[in-house]
């Protein structure tokens, strides 16, 4: 009867040390896969916003269909410069997959002018799906 008793007295701290290797498994999810970009628009500084020398980072949530955008929804972003993201973002094409929704985000910066890519043939930088840095000189203001 002593090693029953000893099982019976062991049991709910071998169930506690299960529960506890369980929970990072349980706690982390899986990053979605995000779809691979095959066709877009070279994004471009919006005219005024530059002028202006405005900065800023729109933020937007996207939703493909499998093949292109199928909607986008504007999380945050200065008026000036999100309906230039969103336009552009319009312009995406992907290769198939499975429809998902996620957040892109285009920085307007005055960095600089990057060097044209000679992929992509545009001149901001690209890290597709999830990111645009568009730059330019910083304007002169008068």
């Amino acid at each position: 009867m002593g090693a029953l008793q000893s099982l019976i007295r062991l049991r709910p701290a071998l169930l506690s040390v299960v529960c506890l290797a369980a929970l990072p498994v349980l706690g982390q999810e899986k990053a979605p896969v995000l779809p691979t970009v095959t066709g877009f628009m070279c994004p471009k500084y919006p005219d005024k916003a530059e002028s202006l020398a405005l900065q800023g980072t729109v933020k937007m949530q996207v939703t493909t269909d499998g093949h292109a955008v199928s909607g986008v929804k504007l999380i945050s972003g200065d008026p000036l410069l999100a309906p230039s993201a969103i336009k552009n973002v319009r312009t995406w094409k992907f290769a198939d997959h499975t429809p998902i929704t996620f957040i892109v985000e285009y920085d307007y910066v005055f960095w600089g002018r990057f060097k044209r890519d000679p992929v992509t043939k545009c001149d901001a930088r690209l890290e597709l799906p999830s990111r645009v840095i568009v730059s330019r000189e910083t304007p002169l203001r008068l």
